[in-house]
C-alpha cells in the first residue's frame, strides 16, 4: 500500500507542474517560499519583522528564476539554430558560419 501512495503522490506533483503551463508551454505561475524572519520584543510583546532579509531572499529567488528562464531560452535558440543548420546544404551552412 505504501508504494502506491508514493506513486500517486508523484503523479499529483507532475499534474500540478503541468497545470502551471498554458497551451504555449508558458509558465503561468510559480510558488516562491520565503522564510519569515522576526523577533518578539520581550518587554512590549511586539513582533518585529526583518523585512530587509526577506526582501534579499525574494530578490535572490527572482534572479534565479530569471537566470533559469534565460538559460532555457538560450537552449531553445541553440536547438532551433541547429535545426536550421541541418536543413541547409553544407555550402550554405559554411557561408552562414563565416558571416556570424
Amino acid at each position: 500500500m505504501g508504494k502506491f501512495k508514493e506513486i500517486d503522490r508523484q503523479r499529483q506533483e507532475v499534474e500540478e507542474v503541468i497545470n502551471n503551463f498554458d497551451e504555449n508551454n508558458t509558465l503561468l505561475y510559480c510558488k516562491i517560499h520565503i522564510p519569515v524572519y522576526y523577533s518578539i520584543d520581550e518587554e512590549t510583546g511586539i513582533t518585529h519583522y526583518d523585512t530587509d532579509s526577506m526582501r534579499d531572499f525574494f530578490d535572490k529567488e527572482i534572479k534565479q528564476l530569471e537566470a533559469n528562464e534565460q538559460a532555457e531560452l538560450d537552449g531553445w535558440n541553440d536547438k532551433m539554430r541547429d535545426y536550421a543548420m541541418d536543413n541547409m546544404t553544407c555550402d550554405m551552412a559554411e557561408e552562414v558560419y563565416e558571416n556570424m
